[in-house]
């Protein structure tokens, strides 16, 4: 696993994503819970950051970021008009970095939004949440090998050039989506036959993760 070039964290927004982030870096050992700060608008939800991972969290974002050297937008594109504004921007060190996973917000709009930052394009997925994402990733060489560690922490990861992310959205982005398609036709099917449910969801669940890891693995094209 890479090494992480960053003392403090800070996320802007709390929800599934910068959970699973957030678990991938504290069980990767890449820096500790007290050093990443969540700015995440509802308290309760707030509350049940902190006791999960025992990182620090804010209700006000200008706070999450003051010390940061690194600031992750992991709130959903349509809020990032809303959520990063120039007062946000302006309360963030001046060496400080930005690593976005929103996945549709273009290096072009990120650094509109971050002037003068150097700026991380990611688009991962949700399995992040399960240690097993697949992230694409594009950015500057010079905060490459950190965001190699961030995502690496929490699955597999690939750079490549921005121009792709339209599709990699598509595939690996969306992907998951179709995959819980099939495991509930296949579990249904099961359940049909006569399999308790909890059976059934578990073998076409089993099943779908195991045929990923040995297609990965093997290097084989899927047909053979």
């Amino acid at each position: 696993m890479g090494q992480i070039a960053v003392k403090k964290i800070a996320f802007i927004g709390g929800g599934a994503m910068a959970k699973a982030i957030i678990k991938g870096i504290i069980g990767g050992g890449l820096i500790a819970p007290e050093m990443i700060t969540v700015g995440e608008p509802t308290e309760a939800h707030a509350r049940s950051l902190h006791e999960a991972f025992g990182v620090n969290v804010t209700t006000d974002n200008k706070e999450a970021v003051k010390d940061a050297d690194l600031v992750i937008f992991a709130v959903k594109p349509q809020v990032a008009p809303v959520a990063l504004v120039p007062e946000l921007m302006a309360a963030m060190k001046k060496d400080a970095w930005v690593l976005s996973i929103m996945g549709s917000v273009t290096l072009e709009q990120l650094h509109a939004y971050a002037p003068g930052f150097p700026v991380i394009r990611t688009m991962p997925n949700t399995p992040l949440a399960a240690g097993a994402g697949m992230t694409a990733i594009c950015c500057d060489e010079a905060v490459k090998q950190t965001a190699a560690a961030i995502f690496s922490s929490c699955g597999e990861i690939e750079f490549v050039d921005e121009k792709a992310l339209q599709a990699i959205t598509a595939i690996s982005g969306c992907g998951p989506g179709y995959c819980f398609v099939i495991i509930d036709a296949l579990a249904d099917a099961g359940v049909r036959a006569g399999l308790p449910r909890a059976l059934a969801i578990k073998l076409a669940a089993q099943t779908m993760a195991g045929s990923g890891k040995l297609c990965v693995e093997s290097g084989l094209h899927p047909a053979q």
